[in-house]
């Protein structure tokens, strides 16, 4: 009798935790991730940090790279300046071995960053490098998941009617390619199976796919917010709310344990308690700040843009439900007026309002400040762009005066029958030589206009003394010329000759010597393509993490 009491209190201890599971209120648990995200960002930088211990001088060239190959997959969810920089170094191992499918992997791991951060064309003339004949199937397989990305990715960021269906349906070839080599029965198989099934709006098969996708995960891995974040894409369709908000959570508590900085269940998750939960106003700007502080850590341009288009309509309603809340504690002021008992209760109670309502209108000012930098820099943006149209339009319309000036010239030459003047004047150089100063003048004044200080920042990345100063009447010398058309985006030595009027070997040359005086001479000219630019989100993540 003893033993079979102790075994019925043994049972009930260990089915009532179970039990209690079953029960546990998912966004509770969503709170407990979000509240350990830090943590969870410390574990996974001391398991990067292991594998770049790993890494010693004389390692073998083999072994380099599979560990840059380890440390990319660890980045390219979480950090988008670490994950190009072991892209980079991928690619210098993979060309010192001549190993045509390190490279390839190189390349592949490349296009996915750039379509991640938003550069999708790149991500594309990238790809178009690789001759997937040539492929085995295990890289074939990344191959055809970058193609989907980056046409994924593009059409996400067109939204539109015109171009977005054409980089969908690449998507889609792209995805049919994917399914055909991936094994069967996989669970990315599986998953992406229901993604070809959603897209063909076959729901029901869709919702199958997924959850045998995410049979057997655990929540720690990114295949398991994949698959989740596609189930509440199904239940969005089929109009189950309570399904959709369950399976957005989810993917969002995956997300955090993961965690990856590259991701968008949150972000929908805060849009969709913001349309449909009155009063959680504050949690999803919570939420949404979290996602502005992931993108903004993981570098992504796109997420950065989608936040901002949903930021101004949230703080908007955040500002209205301070209004609704000032205005009750005017009534309250008005009762506790009227009441004398109970007085210091009351006065304790509006003390704690009023410092509440001081640190929402706190983090109200800081956020429409942040707005407003926002929209400055892309103002001043917008600005550079109409005076790079002018610049165009002006020298083209000098360019088309002088074609016709020398045009109506040769024709009375012609009929005047003055042929060897004519060819006198053809043979000079001193007309072409003028036309050259006359060009650099313009080029280098417009230049000047754009990028004032760009003499004065090009001279601090240079050892002191070694500065390039113009001389007297001329605005730019030949090496300033050089470098800022590197800094408009010409990068080609032989692009750069022809606009100039040099041989390629001379531009070289020029490059070279003034990399020779650089502080830092292997990052130079990339440093040269960062002056003269606009923070265009300044401080936001401090006022985001005070919210």
């Amino acid at each position: 009798m003893k033993k079979c009491l102790l075994s019925g209190l043994f049972l009930l201890f260990v089915l009532l935790p179970f039990r209690a599971t079953n029960k546990v209120d998912l966004s509770g648990e969503l709170e407990t991730a979000l509240k350990l995200r830090n943590q969870y960002s410390r574990q996974k930088e001391t398991r990067i940090d292991s594998l770049k211990h790993l890494l010693y001088p004389n390692m073998n060239d083999d072994e380099r790279f599979l560990l840059y190959n380890a440390i990319y997959e660890e980045y390219y969810t979480y950090r988008f300046d670490s994950a190009i920089y072991y892209v980079d170094r991928e690619e210098e191992v993979a060309m010192k071995l001549s190993n045509p499918t390190y490279r390839n992997l190189s390349i592949i791991h490349r296009s996915i960053l750039l379509a991640t951060s938003g550069y999708f064309s790149e991500s594309i003339q990238n790809l178009e490098q690789i001759d997937s004949r040539t492929l085995d199937n295990a890289l074939r397989i990344e191959y055809y998941t970058a193609y989907e990305w980056a046409y994924s990715m593009w059409a996400e960021y067109s939204n539109d009617n015109i171009y977005a269906p054409r980089y969908y349906e690449k998507e889609m070839l792209y995805q049919d390619s994917l399914i055909s080599v991936l094994p069967v029965g996989s669970p990315l198989h599986h998953y992406w199976k229901g993604e070809n099934f959603y897209r063909h709006r076959r729901y029901a098969e869709a919702k199958n796919c997924y959850k045998k996708a995410l049979e057997g995960l655990p929540v720690n891995v990114r295949l398991f917010a994949m698959a989740t974040y596609g189930l509440a894409l199904v239940y969005s369709r089929t109009n189950n709310w309570k399904e959709y908000e369950n399976y957005l959570i989810k993917a969002a508590i995956s997300d955090q344990v993961c965690p990856l900085k590259e991701n968008l269940a949150l972000q929908e998750l805060a849009l969709y308690i913001f349309k449909n939960r009155d009063g959680e106003v504050s949690r999803a700007n919570r939420y949404l700040n979290y996602s502005l502080e992931d993108a903004m850590y993981y570098n992504n341009r796109l997420r950065m843009l989608e936040i901002a288009r949903k930021f101004p309509s949230i703080v908007l309603s955040y500002q209205k439900q301070n209004l609704i809340e000032s205005q009750r504690l005017q009534w309250s002021l008005i009762c506790i007026s009227l009441l004398s008992i109970g007085l210091v209760v009351s006065l304790v109670y509006i003390y704690r309002q009023m410092n509440q309502l001081h640190k929402r209108k706190k983090i109200l000012a800081n956020m429409n400040c942040e707005l407003q930098h926002l929209n400055k820099a892309l103002v001043d943006t917008n600005h550079t762009r109409e005076e790079y149209v002018s610049l165009f339009m002006d020298l083209c319309a000098a360019y088309i005066d002088k074609l016709k000036k020398y045009q109506d010239l040769v024709k009375r030459k012609v009929k005047a029958k003055q042929t060897d003047d004519l060819l006198r004047l053809v043979n000079a150089t001193k007309l072409s030589e003028m036309d050259t100063r006359e060009f650099f003048m313009n080029f280098d004044t417009a230049f000047l206009n754009l990028y004032p200080n760009f003499i004065k920042e090009f001279n601090s990345l240079l050892r002191e003394g070694e500065e390039i100063i113009p001389k007297r009447g001329e605005i730019l010398t030949t090496e300033l010329r050089i470098f800022a058309l590197i800094r408009m985006g010409i990068k080609d030595s032989s692009k750069i000759a022809t606009l100039l009027f040099y041989s390629p070997q001379t531009i070289y040359n020029h490059r070279s010597v003034v990399k020779n005086k650089a502080k830092i001479r292997d990052n130079f000219e990339k440093q040269v393509e960062e002056i003269c630019t606009i923070n265009l989100l300044c401080n936001l993540t401090s006022s985001a993490s005070t919210s």
